[in-house]
């Protein structure tokens, strides 16, 4: 740390840069502050108890304090408020008084913190433009996971080169890059290896808590073998159901579509973080099967742009490879096909990105009950069939406000989400255009219930 300033109060301290801040208390502010060192080219300081206008100490921390700071930046820096993970950047340094916050710029590009990117412009942290970012992760190049050299270089492909076989398709894992350019086995090498760390759980519930669980199995081994373990044993678990109407014939169908299932657990494998080491998560209850995949949409991604099938790939070489092996036809086709296998089936799917984890839900075709639409949640993805559709939180608001109420007007909407006539109007178009509301009367006497009770009600 040549680089720090020594502790010296008798002359002002050098003015703030790209690589130096000041801040007389460490707050949360401080965050932003090492997001934007963390996508820097320099390693750069941010010192606490120096007042950024005099650049004089205005401050002496205690060692009391420096614990609890330390303890507090530990909590950061691990949480998932950060991506990619910057364990290992960010330092603390203790001089006599002084504190110093040491982030070295990581390899990984762009940084996120709370799904936005921050960069130092001169003196100040400021949001990275969607250009910038985007240039970021174009110059990741070699930095991402699967490009990466492995830990691991004992391996061996007994169950991939098998893959291969049984398709008649040969196996080269030097084109398929499983080495760098020292002859070094990738991270490639190992997802598609025996020795693969990653593996994916599954949980079968009775009911519809997870009180009772029925049965439980962790996936191992090369991620093909993962995902045709995963899918025989998901296909054993969605049962055929017959139902008889007026026609000659009965109508059978599965609880879940097999495309649905398929698209969904490929999806999970392939465009998970693997910088997480946290399994892929499946839970089957009655009434539905969620799938979790660690980590947050690639490159600070929107849920829309994904439902609209844009696509960023995290693990371009693993897409590569499980590409080849037929498991992929097309990139950013999966979650339109899993949107499209339930249209008209009036059941909501629920897709939800977290700055942890990616969940799709979906819901049992054969479950009895009418899965209402959930109020917590950010996103739904977009039909014109109405069997999904975008909930906002203030919609969310909305909803779950009707399952109490048998109405809602736009009066009482301002006063719920404490918002002006004309947004209250707005968000309530919406909920009415998306089949979610029915409006009812007209002029002052306009009310609104929702679709979804009157069906019940029928």
């Amino acid at each position: 740390m040549n680089d720090m300033l020594n502790l010296d109060d008798s002359q002002p301290f050098p003015v703030e840069d790209e690589t130096v801040e000041y801040k007389e208390i460490f707050n949360e502010k401080c965050k932003k502050e090492i997001a934007a060192f963390l996508n820097g080219t320099q390693i750069a300081y941010l010192y606490l108890g120096v007042k950024d206008e005099t650049r004089c100490m205005t401050h002496v921390y205690s060692e009391t304090a420096l614990h609890h700071i330390e303890e507090q930046l530990g909590r950061w820096v691990s949480s998932s408020i950060y991506y990619p993970s910057p364990v290992g950047l960010v330092r603390l340094h203790f001089n006599g008084g002084l504190l110093c916050i040491e982030v070295h710029p990581g390899k990984s590009k762009p940084y996120f913190l709370d799904e936005r990117t921050y960069i130092r412009n001169g003196s100040e942290s400021i949001k990275a433009s969607p250009e910038r970012v985007t240039k970021m992760i174009a110059n990741q190049n070699l930095d991402s996971f699967d490009t990466s050299e492995s830990i691991v270089q004992e391996l061996k492909f007994d169950e991939i080169s098998d893959c291969f076989k049984s398709l008649n398709i040969s196996f080269k894992p030097r084109a398929l890059g499983f080495y760098n350019s020292k002859s070094k086995f990738t991270n490639a090498a190992l997802l598609t290896s025996n020795q693969n760390p990653f593996t994916v759980k599954v949980v079968v519930f009775d009911g519809v808590t997870v009180e009772r669980f029925k049965n439980r199995r962790e996936f191992r081994g090369s991620l093909a073998k993962q995902i045709n373990e995963v899918l025989a044993f998901l296909d054993l678990n969605n049962p055929l159901a017959a139902r008889i109407t007026g026609r000659a014939q009965r109508i059978e169908q599965r609880g879940y579509p097999s495309v649905a299932i398929r698209e969904a657990v490929i999806n999970a494998i392939v465009h998970r973080s693997y910088f997480s080491r946290s399994p892929v998560q499946i839970e089957i209850f009655d009434d539905r099967l969620t799938i979790l995949s660690p980590g947050p949409l690639p490159g600070g991604m929107k849920l829309e742009a994904v439902l609209d099938g844009q696509t960023l790939p995290r693990n371009p070489q693993v897409i590569k490879i499980l590409n080849k092996l037929k498991y992929i036809e097309g990139y950013g086709t999966g979650i339109r096909r899993i949107i499209s296998s339930y249209e008209k089936r009036k059941k909501f799917l629920k897709f939800v990105a977290k700055e942890g984890y990616v969940e799709v839900n979906l819901p049992n075709l054969n479950y009895q009950e009418q899965m209402s639409v959930p109020a917590d949640i950010n996103v739904l993805s977009t039909s014109e069939h109405g069997m999904a559709m975008m909930v906002s939180d203030e919609q969310g608001q909305i909803i779950e406000y009707l399952k109490n109420h048998r109405s809602i007007t736009r009066a009482i909407t301002e006063g719920l989400l404490d918002i002006k006539g004309t947004k209250a109007n707005k968000i309530l178009k919406q909920l009415v255009d998306n089949n979610v509301l029915k409006k009812v009367g007209g002029g002052s006497a306009t009310m609104y219930v929702l679709v979804q009770q009157i069906v019940n009600n029928k």
